[in-house]
């Protein structure tokens, strides 16, 4: 069972639930995810709780939570759904291992249970991971609100711990919440929603620019070689513009991706052309909430993301061929100097890269080398591989800590492990809590917790009345107390 935040659109699911009434008329705001553009006309076909929404192209189910007033009601219909997304036996759409069920959170809208949003939350959790060991699919809560998101961490943190959290995965986390984080996203990160590899890239290109070469001779060129072959035999920028369309629209974020948006990082770096992680990120965060760099603008309070090698918005900028490669350190060198800062600065966490590409690389070893000389001796960062290297673990051994996500020998599988290694750290770094003295949570607090929301409630409505020469005294505490959860 995953929790992300974002939109049920923006999520690559093989299956969904959305939440309607009795009458089965999806509301506007569910409208993206059922591919309208309107109000349905007449209800799906059936009787129940429980209908398919065949309009959708995708598999999706109409579950009515609005009928009855109890948090049990929500849970029978959740085991009500899965069971019947269970006997359709749906399939993966992409190369995941199991087929994902993406859920909003049900009921806590117009379905009634708002003003009981901790105990909804709690109740959901337990029911899906009772499901998600019944039934072989992953279930996927996509989550809108921040403090719906941090509730669910909260809950899921509790049972994490009681399980017992891995020693790779701690200290993963701990690194994270240390200090200064960057990441530096590889094509591993975006393969799984279904876009090519660099291989799978180039030979579709070459099936339709030089149909006369074999894919056997063509092989036998290294990747830069082959992308510098395709570029002579096309006109300027068509490469970049075939590379665009090949890794451009049609495809959503993948699970990796949605989940890599909600760890908090304000730095990113990516060697990949798509924009797969602005769209999870900003599902996330909200529309506009990330600098893509260069073109975009950093301010202080506005994470970026900086495309190393080029983005589909401008194919022109793609970096591909030998020849790209060999100009980019006279062209592009300010934006290798960005990435050298996040080396020598902070910790770069790698997700999805090889540590094979010759720009991320010459980079590396120049902060290396700088450090060297100045008797420093620190790691760059954490390169979290699939699978065990253990040959690059001893290369890079020092200069970058390896992290293996799997054992499994099945790239499907490893792909998967991976994206629970990403959850059970996003469930212990998510440590904020904008919902402890929101009473629509009390049901997540226990015992003395309950008394203490209350008390703090009190002191923020003391703060809100006082006179504005004696509030401003107490505006750091008021600001406290409003992030977690009071009401101004």
């Amino acid at each position: 069972m995953f929790v992300v935040r974002g939109r049920l659109e923006s999520v690559d699911w093989d299956a969904a639930v959305v939440s309607t009434s009795g009458s089965f008329q999806p509301r506007e705001h569910w409208w993206p995810v059922l591919g309208l553009t309107g109000p349905v006309v007449q209800a799906p076909p059936g009787a129940g709780r429980v209908r398919s929404f065949p309009q959708a192209g995708q598999p999706v189910w109409l579950l009515n939570v609005a009928s009855r007033i109890s948090v049990q009601w929500l849970v029978e219909g959740m085991y009500e759904v899965l069971e019947t997304i269970a006997a359709a036996g749906i399939q993966t759409g992409g190369s995941r291992v199991k087929p994902l069920v993406a859920l909003p959170t049900f009921g806590v809208g117009l379905g009634g249970q708002g003003m009981v949003r901790g105990d909804v939350i709690k109740a959901l959790i337990e029911a899906a991971m009772l499901c998600a060991d019944k039934y072989d699919f992953d279930i996927a809560f996509v989550v809108a609100n921040a403090a719906d998101y941090a509730a669910y961490q909260s809950v899921r943190r509790g049972y994490l711990r009681n399980a017992g959290v891995p020693v790779h995965v701690q200290e993963l986390s701990d690194k994270m919440q240390a200090g200064d984080v960057s990441l530096l996203l590889g094509a591993g990160v975006s393969i799984p929603a279904g876009l090519p590899t660099w291989d799978e890239l180039l030979e579709e290109i070459r099936s339709d620019v030089l149909p006369a070469v074999s894919a056997e001779d063509f092989a036998r060129l290294g990747v830069l070689d082959r992308a510098q072959l395709l570029s002579k035999s096309m006109e300027k920028d068509d490469l970049g513009k075939r590379v665009a369309e090949l890794t451009g629209g049609g495809v959503e974020p993948s699970m990796a991706h949605c989940l890599l948006a909600t760890l908090g990082v304000s730095k990113v770096v990516t060697t990949n052309y798509d924009s797969l992680y602005e769209k999870a990120f900003e599902s996330a965060h909200g529309t506009d909430s990330i600098a893509v760099l260069p073109r975009g603008e950093i301010t202080a309070d506005r994470p970026w993301i900086l495309k190393l090698h080029g983005d589909i918005s401008d194919p022109s900028s793609i970096v591909l061929s030998r020849r790209d490669f060999v100009r980019y350190d006279a062209e592009r060198r300010p934006l290798g100097s960005i990435v050298q800062s996040l080396m020598a600065t902070g910790h770069l966490i790698v997700v999805g890269a090889s540590m094979t590409d010759d720009n991320v690389l010459r980079l590396a070893h120049e902060v290396l080398a700088l450090n060297e000389r100045n008797n420093r001796q620190r790691s760059l960062g954490t390169v979290i591989t699939l699978r065990n290297d253990t040959l690059r673990t001893a290369l890079w051994r020092g200069d970058f800590d390896y992290v293996a996500a799997s054992n499994a020998d099945d790239d499907a599988i490893a792909a998967r492990d991976l994206e629970i290694l990403l959850d059970s750290v996003s469930i212990l770094i998510s440590v904020d809590a904008p919902y402890l003295l929101d009473t629509n949570y009390r049901g997540l607090l226990d015992g003395d917790e309950v008394k203490l929301a209350d008390a703090l409630r009190d002191a923020s409505k003391i703060i809100g009345k006082l006179p504005s020469e004696s509030r401003d005294r107490w505006r750091t505490l008021e600001s406290v107390l409003i992030e977690l959860g009071a009401k101004p």
